[in-house]
């Protein structure tokens, strides 16, 4: 009974405890097998998940600065619209009319805080162009009003001439970035 179909020196029990082994072994390398392919798959999915996360975080940092360029266009053509001419201009400086210059203040204080180096690289350009002209009209208005009474009739139609030019441009900018946003 202790010898086996074929011929060997090894007894019954000796094959059995072999068998064994090798069995073992086979399912400890079934089994780190198992886990280094249950480790490369999750691997795998929390990249695609990163990866998912990325597209999303940049397609919502797109759209609020979307929207926060198409409210400083609003803002600056508001303004424009309240220091239209000389006489406006005249009357915000005297405290008799109103003007909505605060609210540029804010929005260039929101744009300011914006980390560059954190945004994508193709919202870098369009954030620099949007901070520095809200920045700009808001120090050109400043000026303005502050100086108005030593201005003459050309340095009107220039203070004019260039917030009108620097609306245009902002609207240009809220184009390239909505451009960018469409394409994320």
């Amino acid at each position: 009974m202790n010898t086996l179909c074929f011929a060997s020196d090894l007894t019954s029990t000796e094959w059995a405890a072999w068998l064994q082994a090798v069995g073992s072994i086979l399912a400890i390398l079934g089994a780190t097998g198992i886990a280094v392919w249950q480790a490369r798959k999750q691997h795998k999915n929390a990249l695609a998940l990163h990866i998912a996360e990325q597209r999303y975080a940049r397609s919502e940092t797109t759209k609020t600065l979307l929207v926060l360029a198409q409210n400083c266009a609003k803002a600056v053509a508001v303004v424009i619209g309240q220091v239209d001419d000389r006489a406006s201009v005249y009357e915000i400086s005297e405290g008799r009319a109103h003007c909505d210059i605060e609210e540029i203040v804010r929005l260039d204080s929101a744009i300011k805080g914006i980390p560059v180096h954190n945004i994508p690289s193709s919202l870098v350009s369009p954030t620099m162009t949007l901070s520095a002209t809200v920045r700009q009209f808001r120090e050109k208005v400043e000026t303005v009003l502050r100086v108005h009474r030593s201005m003459d009739g050309s340095a009107f139609e220039d203070f004019f001439r260039i917030i009108g030019e620097m609306r245009d441009s902002l609207n240009g900018t809220c184009e390239d970035i909505a451009k960018i946003a469409e394409g994320d």
